[in-house]
């Protein structure tokens, strides 16, 4: 049994995470801005912009997970927002640090979120490594400072690393969510040219990734977490429908009422390019879910 710390163990991810982790007898605990009632989680209080966390979170802990950050696409991307964008990650990985410093803590692993948008909001014919880096845009400066502050842990830990997360497609939350009602009245369609990449993994597959990452020695540095099939917006759409037994024959929704309703941040799904998951597959991680279709026939049941 491992005694594990996870941030953000209340979002999407967090919280699928969290209770494979206690499936499999893991000890886990999470910090949270609201104390939680619950049998199998320890909660424990911190506030990021406040810079306080109750410090018996990290009493035994061997392993911490770092998934804290609000919704990239959530809300439109105000000064304020932007912000808030960058410091629920960068501020809140500097202050699970400064604990770590202060009571010199030896971690058996360190694992960071990050997200494809390292590679920038724009479409391509090149397919993205580990090893490159995007434009200077919002999005990729916000994850090139997100991953900087991770650097300082791998003092304090066995080992590091660093999950580059693409869409999570998932029935409880996330991009899914908001499009099944609207695929399942049949209006379902693709944004913008359609021809735009949407690198993505199944919600089943990024948990599994991350139980490796905890535990499994061989994995070090970082890896993008994506599915082997590449698909365009359009693809997805019309794939979606197929899963769902419904038309697809909507036309484009015009870029144009995107950028008017959600400004800069359209760019996340407008633009898009494919990302390799060659390095993960090579590490001999087995994607369950490798293909759309598997994917959102599992879905959509």
């Amino acid at each position: 049994m491992a005694k594990i710390l996870l941030t953000g163990g209340t979002g999407l991810i967090g919280t699928v995470l969290c209770k494979k982790l206690i499936e499999d007898g893991h000890q886990v605990s999470v910090l949270s801005r609201t104390l939680i009632k619950s049998d199998s989680i320890n909660y424990f209080l911190w506030d990021v912009e406040k810079s306080t966390i109750d410090e018996k979170a990290f009493d035994g802990v061997e392993h911490i997970i770092h998934l804290a950050g609000c919704g990239i696409a959530d809300k439109k991307w105000t000064r304020e927002r932007r912000k808030e964008i960058l410091d629920t990650r960068v501020k809140s990985a500097e202050l699970v640090l400064s604990i770590l410093q202060k009571r010199n803590i030896r971690l058996k692993s360190f694992v960071g979120a990050s997200a494809v948008g390292i590679y920038s909001a724009r479409t391509s014919s090149r397919i993205y490594t580990e090893n490159d880096l995007g434009l200077d845009d919002f999005i990729s400066d916000t994850c090139i400072e997100w991953e900087n502050a991770y650097d300082d842990f791998e003092v304090f830990s066995d080992r590091q690393t660093i999950a580059r997360i693409s869409v999570v497609l998932a029935k409880d939350g996330g991009a899914l969510k908001k499009l099944l009602p609207i695929f399942k009245m049949g209006l379902g369609s693709g944004v913008g040219t359609g021809e735009q990449f949407m690198p993505w993994i199944h919600i089943d597959d990024l948990v599994s990734l991350f139980c490796e990452m905890l535990f499994n020695p061989a994995y070090n540095g970082i890896y993008n977490a994506v599915a082997t099939e590449h698909a365009t917006n359009f693809s997805f759409s019309k794939q979606l429908a197929n899963a769902l037994h419904r038309p697809f024959f909507m036309p484009l929704i015009p870029a144009s009422i995107l950028k008017w309703m959600y400004g800069e941040m359209a760019n996340v799904i407008l633009e898009g390019s494919r990302v390799s998951n060659d390095r993960l597959i090579k590490q001999g991680f087995i994607l369950k879910y490798p293909d759309l279709k598997s994917a959102l026939t599992q879905l959509c049941k």
